[in-house]
């Protein structure tokens, strides 16, 4: 009993694995497989945050490893499709420059205050799901050998393009505020 605790981080480290054979399947024309393998993934996004939460089983090692393997996974089928001219260049660009500007954020912080304390917020959650659509409907469409030149896609993008801008914002108001009112930073000036 002892160690379901880690069954959340099996999870997600099942879902990193993922993120690989849904790229090379994507390359090969295998829009099925990789739309399959897409959706497994997602459902094992929800269940990992799931058993974390209902269950407790919350560790330091799920804290990092969940995000980046969602980071990862958005990322690497996002560029792979992309690549392929599957995926709008410039709402690819915008997500990288958001996820960069997150990160350089954390790293800014971190030199000047520490570590921060990370955790998602709603609008970070609400972008995820919304890139998430966006990369499955592209996939069914590919499997479907559809046009995704649709009224439904341009709204999509355009909500994808305005919730990943709101969430990049969003992180820098949240730890600029954070920040301001971290001691640390402070302590770090005066302190010679």
């Amino acid at each position: 009993m002892k160690y379901l605790h880690n069954v959340p981080n099996a999870i997600s480290m099942f879902r990193l694995l993922l993120v690989l054979p849904i790229a090379i399947a994507i390359v090969e024309g295998e829009f099925a497989f990789s739309l399959a393998l897409f959706c497994i993934a997602g459902i094992s996004d929800g269940l990992d945050g799931y058993f974390a939460r209902k269950y407790g089983w919350v560790t330091a090692f799920g804290k990092i490893i969940d995000p980046l393997a969602d980071k990862l996974l958005l990322l690497v089928t996002t560029v792979t499709l992309g690549l392929l001219g599957h995926f709008p260049v410039m709402v690819l660009f915008l997500m990288i420059a958001k996820d960069l500007a997150v990160v350089g954020g954390v790293l800014v912080y971190t030199a000047l205050a520490g570590f921060p304390e990370v955790r998602p917020i709603l609008v970070g959650k609400v972008t995820t799901v919304l890139q998430l659509l966006l990369i499955g409907y592209i996939m069914i469409t590919l499997v479907a050998s559809m046009s995704v030149v649709s009224m439904f896609m341009s709204i999509l993008v355009w909500v994808v393009v305005i919730a990943t801008i709101l969430d990049g914002c969003s992180y820098l108001w949240l730890w600029t505020n954070k920040l301001v009112r971290d001691p640390r930073w402070m302590q770090a000036i005066v302190t010679p």
